[in-house]
């Protein structure tokens, strides 16, 4: 019993103050969540540049660009590279965590960096030498009616994300949002906490393959499932050393937030979604073995 409470009290001393700066990160983000951007060039800049706009957009803390993205392709609006680069670019809720770490911003900045660039060399890989004769449907070309009833069903569905909530004012959607996440961030550090305690901490590095080329490989598998929690325990690992930068690096980049779910839902071709989370893993496995590399050589 002593022990679970020593775990507990560990966990909250390397937690609460990441409080404040993680309300803070939600309000930022909820900002720009809820400003009216009610306008076509974000759609027509997908078409006509590309991954080069799709791994900018991606880059934003808004897990709705992931789905709009799958969205748009489903329709046949942008291309795979296009919509590979958001995927990659897509951080789900790892600059909230980080932001909340002041201790890891320079690290939050290199990612960022890297995801961005590796978003748009990849989906314009992609693009031009793998798929280069991608036929899509140009939103010119489509009637003007249907374009406005298909931009409000595309904001209806990014809004129904589960893990926002535009229904409440700003501050209160910021709270809970801060809640939820820090109630995971919180218990994944008494778990690692725990087990550290149980088994050692150099039992669980060799668990979790820590120092070895495969933790990229795998964390890029792990970055697969659709949730929040799986970005949190990334971070968290990161943040204890146990998970290396290039493994982060690898999780992130599969991690594409709702997006392959909404692919399955719209009912994508099932080769189309394994080609595709194919591609993403070996980039993904790729970029963090070559992360670790170069962190080995600075």
């Amino acid at each position: 019993m002593n022990f679970l409470i020593d775990c507990i009290l560990d966990a909250w001393h390397d937690t609460w103050l990441m409080l404040p700066l993680l309300y803070a990160a939600y309000l930022i983000i909820e900002y720009f969540e809820r400003k009216d951007s009610k306008d076509d060039k974000l759609f027509f800049g997908l078409q006509k540049y590309g991954p080069l706009v799709g791994a900018l957009i991606g880059l934003i803390p808004q897990c709705g660009f992931s789905i709009l993205a799958a969205m748009l392709f489903v329709q046949g609006n942008i291309t795979l590279g296009t919509l590979a680069a958001v995927f990659i670019a897509t951080s789900d809720e790892a600059i909230p965590i980080l932001l909340a770490e002041p201790s890891l911003f320079s690290s939050l900045l290199i990612l960022l960096a890297c995801k961005f660039c590796i978003g748009i060399a990849g989906g314009f890989f992609i693009d031009r030498i793998m798929f280069p004769h991608q036929k899509i449907l140009r939103f010119e070309d489509m009637p003007e009616e249907e374009d406005e009833e298909q931009y409000e069903e595309d904001e209806q569905a990014a809004s129904s994300c589960p893990c926002c909530y535009p229904q409440y004012p700003m501050w209160i959607s910021a709270l809970l949002r801060t809640v939820k996440i820090f109630i995971f961030v919180f218990l994944t550090t008494v778990a690692f906490n725990m087990l550290i305690g149980w088994i050692g901490e150099q039992t669980l590095s060799k668990f979790l393959l820590t120092g070895t080329v495969f933790q990229p490989l795998l964390a890029a598998l792990f970055g697969f499932i659709p949730n929040c929690a799986a970005t949190v325990i990334l971070c968290q690992l990161f943040a204890l050393g146990q998970l290396s930068f290039g493994s982060l690096l690898a999780g992130l980049i599969t991690n594409a937030g709702l997006g392959f779910l909404v692919l399955f839902q719209y009912g994508e071709k099932k080769s189309t979604i394994g080609k595709l989370a194919l591609i993403l893993w070996i980039i993904a496995s790729l970029s963090g073995l070559g992360a670790m590399w170069i962190t080995t050589l600075i």
